[in-house]
């Protein structure tokens, strides 16, 4: 694709793209920022409900965007770090590697998640971590059925939120399917894909234009590919 082509983002995409991140970033920061790691798949069948890897992480994301004077990393300045510092993925299977990326982006806290699927059925597992000392500040989990879990995560979602420093919130909610479509979006873009990752947000966006998390990413991807 040519660059022109990319770089053809709706003025309306791009202002919806940054208004959930601007919004918390508006407010003075007076919460620790934090970081969201992509969640582990523990599984003991090999890709059974991979997609919620980055699902799960960026709905938490999406949710904690929204909480005022609170700084949140978002996935493409990790991995941009990680670029940076010349560590491959796997590298960051220890968690103490993750700490340290995490105290380099000056996050005081880091939410690690995981998910075990069997079956039908699908335990969460989180826990949120000071970056200093790494001692676990929170823990919590849940349980619930694999088709609809996207939907079942928001009191997770918004009770990790509160323990952060939010008030309480009506929580966001999209279907499994955009996430799904998200997922292999956003599979591309951290294989270098950075311009078929672009249309394929451009397409979901077409589909569900108000999946904020798609909007967001969006705009990141082509502010990536303007500095190419």
């Amino acid at each position: 694709m040519k660059r022109r082509a990319v770089l053809a983002l709706p003025a309306a995409w791009a202002g919806l793209g940054l208004g959930a991140a601007s919004s918390a970033r508006a407010q003075p920061a007076s919460l620790p920022a934090v970081v969201v790691w992509d969640f582990d798949n523990q599984s003991p069948l090999p890709g059974a409900g991979e997609f919620l890897r980055r699902a799960l992480s960026e709905n938490l994301t999406a949710e904690l965007l929204r909480v005022s004077g609170l700084p949140v990393v978002e996935r493409q300045r990790l991995r941009d770090l990680l670029a940076e510092q010349k560590l491959a993925a796997s590298e960051l299977a220890d968690a103490d590697a993750r700490l340290r990326l995490g105290r380099i982006v000056g996050a005081a806290r880091m939410v690690f998640g995981g998910f075990f699927v069997l079956g039908e059925q699908v335990q969460v597992h989180v826990r949120v971590v000071d970056t200093t000392s790494s001692r676990v500040l929170v823990s919590d989990q849940l349980t619930g059925d694999l088709a609809t879990l996207m939907q079942q995560v928001q009191p997770l979602n918004r009770r990790l939120a509160r323990a952060l420093g939010a008030a309480d919130s009506p929580g966001l909610s999209y279907p499994a399917r955009a996430w799904e479509a998200y997922d292999q979006a956003l599979a591309m873009a951290d294989a270098g894909r950075v311009d078929e990752a672009i249309s394929a947000l451009q397409a979901l966006l077409g589909q569900s234009p108000n999946f904020h998390p798609a909007e967001r990413q969006l705009v990141a991807l082509l502010q990536k590919a303007s500095r190419r």
